[in-house]
């Protein structure tokens, strides 16, 4: 496979790249066949320092901003034209599969996808978006949006090149300085991305990417020239990141967890709902926010769903992330393997029977099959596993399948399956979710227009092509006006 080579790790900061000096005694390993693959090493304080004020200067000077909408537009589309590269993408594919265990089929498609977010972006500026001219009482009134300020981006291990390529463009289409901190399991897509967009001469300071770990996370996060945050990420760090910025009342993007059900009513297809039900478990590992988390099924058809669910998964080819007939690979680190581990171990001994039918691979790495546990309770399965593990409930009727999926802190997606198309809908609208899939799960949005919400614990925010280039902007509204008269 070509580029089987991962990336060096490096700082850009201010029109240049360092090497992270902080050596943090850990490596980076295939989590297939644990092999070493890489050391981790972090930035600097001094080096993070530079970032921050490199960012603040740019955004002082004002260059980036002050770029027409169409000129910048044209510089994201100039980046997506590099990135849509075969090459390039093979290099990002490989990368995220032999680091995050997800299947190089689906790092394929996701490097492929890249240069449209650029391009997507790019689109967005040119449709005026940013610069509108409104009807006043003494002429036009010209209604804008400009950055906050220097942005700050952290993106997770999983989805990286996804993830990571729609926080980038999102702030530079805005018009903000930005710095981004991908995973330190998984920096190498956006390492690629930093080395096209550097070569696009931007000025000095607009974006800057830091390696390293949360503790460098945690110094940009708690400097005051951070004028917003966009978070992806687990429910801890989405707390401490609105904690940090409560004060100043920094905007924060945050998608979090979910704990996602999916409902299958007695008039289901059942074969549509199994295949539903095996995606939910495996694509991406189950590694992703939207992933299975509680399968709840009516009574009368539970016990034919699940051989169908077992028949299904019972063929599903668990293996080597980097082998084209996988569709499924390994968790990506040995503390996440340990923890689903142990979840599983939890859920029964609070009364969960296991339900486990896809065969291990003769492999050392950090692989859990997909896995039910069927019979416990519903006040224990309310946490997010975030890994191929998902609790079985039955219901009777409506309205115990609503308060079984309504009855968790998350709500960020839920799937309902049934051939009555009505009765699934009007089932949806009452779910407090920021999405639902009828009768299909898929890793795409339903419409490109449409944002992705989060309620509860599942986030603050919303994201998507506009709402995430306005995130990082807010309202500026200029005109004459008239001149009110002091009244006695």
């Amino acid at each position: 496979m070509a580029g089987q080579n991962l990336p060096t790790l490096l700082s850009y900061i201010d029109g240049g790249t360092v090497a992270p000096v902080v050596d943090r005694g850990n490596d980076l390993r295939n989590p297939n066949t644990l092999a070493r693959l890489q050391a981790q090493k972090s930035a600097s304080g001094e080096q993070v320092e530079a970032a921050l004020a490199a960012a603040d200067r740019a955004y002082q000077l004002g260059e980036w901003e002050n770029v027409s909408a169409t000129a910048r537009a044209d510089i994201l589309d100039t980046i997506a034209d590099r990135l849509d590269n075969p090459e390039v993408a093979a290099r990002m594919a490989y990368a995220d599969a032999v680091t995050t265990g997800a299947v190089i089929q689906l790092t394929r498609r996701m490097a492929q996808l890249a240069p449209f977010v650029y391009r997507a972006a790019a689109d967005y500026l040119r449709s005026g978006a940013l610069e509108k001219t409104l009807p006043g009482k003494s002429g036009d009134v010209s209604y804008l949006r400009r950055p906050w300020g220097p942005a700050l981006l952290i993106s997770p291990w999983n989805g990286p090149t996804a993830i990571g390529s729609h926080k980038i463009a999102s702030a530079l289409a805005a018009g903000a300085p930005c710095i981004i901190k991908p995973s330190e399991w998984a920096p190498h897509s956006a390492l690629m991305m930093a080395e096209v967009i550097q070569g696009c001469d931007l000025p000095r300071g607009t974006f800057q990417l830091i390696c390293g770990s949360r503790d460098i996370g945690s110094q940009m996060i708690g400097d005051q020239r951070i004028k917003a945050i966009s978070f992806t990420g687990g429910t801890a760090g989405g707390r401490a990141i609105a904690r940090a910025c409560a004060d100043s009342f920094r905007p924060t993007q945050l998608e979090l967890g979910g704990n996602n059900p999916l409902v299958v009513f007695e008039d289901a297809d059942l074969d549509l709902a199994a295949e539903g039900i095996v995606y939910g478990l495996a694509n991406l590992n189950a590694q992703w926010c939207r992933a299975l988390g509680r399968l709840l099924v009516h009574r009368s058809v539970k016990g034919a769903l699940l051989e169908r669910v077992a028949a299904r998964l019972g063929t599903l080819k668990l293996g080597d992330s980097l082998d084209e007939n996988s569709e499924m690979g390994p968790l990506v680190h040995e503390q996440q393997y340990r923890a689903i581990l142990a979840a599983i171990e939890g859920l029964q001994s609070v009364g969960g029977t296991l339900l486990q039918f896809t065969p291990l691979p003769e492999l050392p790495g950090y692989f859990v099959p997909p896995t039910l546990l069927d019979g416990c309770a519903p006040e224990h399965t309310q946490e997010e596993i975030f890994g191929p593990v998902a609790c079985v409930h039955s219901f009777d009727t409506d309205a115990e399948a609503l308060a079984l999926a309504n009855g968790t802190p998350f709500g960020l997606a839920a799937y309902v399956y049934s051939k009555n198309a009505a009765r699934a809908h009007q089932f949806a609208t009452r779910l407090r979710t920021g999405g639902v899939k009828i009768n299909g799960y898929s890793l795409l949005a339903l419409s490109p227009d449409a944002p992705r919400g989060a309620w509860g614990l599942s986030g603050l925010g919303e994201e998507g092509n506009a709402q995430s280039i306005e995130f990082f902007t807010g309202a500026r509204v200029i005109g004459v006006s008239g001149q009110d008269k002091i009244i006695a």
